[in-house]
């Protein structure tokens, strides 16, 4: 006992040594970059035009399956907004020999994980199954893409539901600022300026029918690729999807036109009234760039600098120094035919003339003044230093390998990623800096308390302040 207790205290003390050498004052170095070696991507199709773009991973015995239907809330008729969004929730709800229970007995049964959702240019839909499981998971998988019934029952509480939804969101400040900043910068006919999720007027107009057609003109295996990750062959993979979906029928595929948004003249103030709030929530920013533009990784790290991380300029501005908010940030979102640059954050009412001269002093040091080596050094290592952990499973190879069929990279993309990041500069970071940032032709959309905040935006130096309705429209 007494050699115990005399082992244990020179523990003790070696342990308070090494901890006493530590230099706290100083963060700990990175560590070295990680290689992102990913396995092979290989590609085979149907006879009917599916896309089957296939990982092994054999380390579990489990399969993971993404359709990617190359057809999302951009896609929706005039009208009828919400549309690709709500065919796409309905599509478990019913077979032509199974009810929206069954439907869901039989994947708990199979210990089988299934979901269904849109996106601006997409709808996916994925499975998750144990190998063993994986023909009668993938029997299930098939009949609820290609047989949905869209049965009247289910959409009258799934419309229900979803208008409740549409409804609680008015009161969501946050929502509502980035639902006006969209229709106001690009346009309320433009697809990108319509809310994905619709409105109560449009989500009243929809019907079976229209979801019918949506699914007959969209839903096809010639407009659709089939992401397949996990401990699978590309030949047993070809041969259990040819079993289950081979009787999909093509069709022509649908093609949408879009025009590009009209652009910002000069840059004016947007106020949406929320009496008695005691937050602004502030959207700054204009129509940005598609996913595939050349300058992406320039881009990245320019804005993981300027506002997309924790460590940012934005947040420690208006956060760290300031104390105006619990968070604030900035970024790019890229969608197929275009997308928008957003600076964003919900400040104290009180300041909230105050925070937006701050968001606008950064947005213009950043293409003045451009990024330190330092900054560059420690944005490029955050982020090629998390890209790992975005391929530990089947399902996040899977969902990563989306972003190759949605915006048409090619194959070795990820295998580059590292070098592309590294490659960035501080020119750059100036250089797109002063493309794509425009603070001169900026939509300021602020929801907040009229009555409180109104004058102080007045006397900011960006013409008189405009009126919203919370669905965008101007009312003064």
């Amino acid at each position: 006992m007494k050699f115990l207790f005399l082992s244990i205290l020179t523990l003790c003390i070696m342990n308070d040594v090494m901890i006493g050498q530590v230099d706290r004052t100083k963060p700990p170095a990175a560590g070295p970059v990680p290689s992102l070696k990913l396995p092979e991507i290989q590609r085979a199709s149907l006879g009917n035009g599916l896309t089957i773009i296939l990982v092994e991973d054999h380390e579990l015995p489990a399969v993971q399956m993404n359709l990617v239907i190359m057809a999302g809330s951009s896609d929706d008729p005039t009208g009828k907004t919400g549309l690709a969004n709500l065919t796409a929730q309905m599509l478990d709800e019913g077979t032509g020999k199974r009810d929206a229970l069954t439907v869901a007995d039989d994947i708990e049964y199979l210990g089988a994980r299934f979901s269904v959702n849109s996106g601006m240019d997409g709808t996916f839909a994925t499975l998750l199954t144990l190998k063993e499981h994986l023909d009668p998971s993938l029997e299930l998988f098939a009949d609820v893409l290609v047989n949905p019934s869209f049965p009247e029952m289910e959409w009258t509480r799934i419309k229900t539901t979803h208008l409740t939804t549409l409804l609680q969101q008015k009161d969501q400040p946050g929502t509502v600022a980035t639902k006006v900043f969209n229709r106001l910068t690009f346009g309320e006919a433009h697809p990108y300026g319509r809310p994905a999720d619709g409105t109560e007027e449009t989500v009243n107009s929809i019907t079976t029918a229209d979801m019918k057609d949506f699914y007959g003109s969209y839903y096809r295996p010639n407009n659709a690729t089939m992401i397949v990750v996990g401990d699978i062959t590309l030949a047993e993979a070809e041969k259990a999807l040819g079993t289950h979906l081979g009787g999909w029928k093509p069709a022509d595929r649908k093609k949408k036109t879009m025009s590009a948004p009209a652009a910002i003249a000069s840059t004016g103030i947007f106020l949406a009234d929320k009496p008695e709030a005691a937050q602004s929530e502030l959207r700054i920013g204009h129509s940005g760039v598609p996913r595939n533009n050349p300058d992406y990784f320039a881009l990245t790290v320019m804005n993981t600098i300027l506002g997309g991380q924790f460590t940012s300029r934005i947040n420690m501005n208006l956060r760290e120094n300031k104390g105006y908010t619990y968070g604030a940030r900035s970024g790019f979102s890229m969608w197929i035919d275009g997308g928008s640059f957003v600076a964003s954050g919900a400040v104290k009412s009180a300041v909230t003339d105050s925070s937006v001269i701050e968001f606008m002093k950064e947005l213009n040091l950043i293409r003045e003044a451009g990024v330190t080596a330092e900054e560059l050094d420690f944005a490029k290592k955050s982020l090629i230093l998390r890209e790992p952990r975005n391929f530990e499973t089947p399902g996040q190879v899977a969902g990563q390998l989306q972003a190759l069929v949605l915006y048409s990279l090619p194959d070795d993309y990820f295998a580059t990623y590292v070098q592309n990041f590294e490659k960035v500069t501080v020119e750059d970071v100036k250089r797109v800096a002063e493309k794509y940032i425009r603070p001169t032709a900026m939509n300021i959309v602020v929801v907040g308390d009229v009555a409180k905040i109104k004058d102080g935006l007045g006397q900011l130096g960006y013409g008189d302040v405009r009126l919203v309705a919370s669905d965008g429209q101007t009312i003064q």
